[in-house]
């Protein structure tokens, strides 16, 4: 799943791992008030943390920057154009059973996301959206700290700005991809979320 953003973006997340590993294990802090989270994907894997606001919620930010990447907006990627991506979003999660306990959840995100397009025959563009998303799901918390959750919902990416510069010689394929990558959109989204809670 990693593969693609080369073996430093590895090195790092599994260097994040192992920190975040070592922090519950050794106990430095398990006052259980936060959790270090991934939202791994296929293109871009985000870190970021979650705070316990109140018994029901959780507040945080996760988020990536300049990921060298083939990652679509919303869709399916395209193999003749590269993105360098970056996000930063900021979650608010009400848990019906409580903030770190197993069980649903729903979840706001309010955030700016950017994408430099870069096709192989010199068209380029870049679009920076403001992103609003609502996600529902489910949630389990081990007792070493461990938690995964699953959750899928509806983001809206509002276009804030954008340009485009498509090369005489484009394919179609491209100038439709970069077309639909840069304008406006509501799309579904799922995935998982892995954490440690400490």
């Amino acid at each position: 799943m990693l593969i693609s953003n080369g073996s430093n973006s590895v090195k790092s997340i599994l260097k994040l791992f192992w920190v975040m590993f070592l922090i519950v294990q050794m106990k430095i802090s398990h006052a259980e008030e936060y959790s270090l989270i991934l939202l791994p994907e296929p293109y871009c894997t985000q870190a970021g943390i979650e705070k316990k606001v109140s018994d029901k919620h959780t507040l945080g930010v996760i988020g990536r920057f300049n990921c060298d990447s083939k990652r679509p907006t919303y869709g399916s990627k395209n193999d003749d154009v590269e993105n360098k991506f970056s996000r930063i979003l900021v979650p608010l999660k009400h848990s019906f059973n409580g903030a770190f306990d197993q069980g649903v959840f729903i979840q706001g995100m309010i955030g700016i996301e950017d994408s430099e397009f870069k096709s192989n025959l010199g068209s380029n563009a870049d679009v920076t959206y403001l992103n609003l998303s609502v996600h529902g799901g489910y949630q389990w918390y081990f007792r070493n700290g461990f938690n995964i959750s699953v959750l899928g919902g509806v983001a809206h990416l509002q276009e804030i700005s954008s340009s485009r510069q498509i090369a005489d010689s484009e394919t179609l394929s491209v100038t439709d991809f970069i077309n639909k990558n840069t304008e406006t959109n509501t799309h579904v989204g799922a995935g998982v979320i892995v954490g440690w809670l400490f």
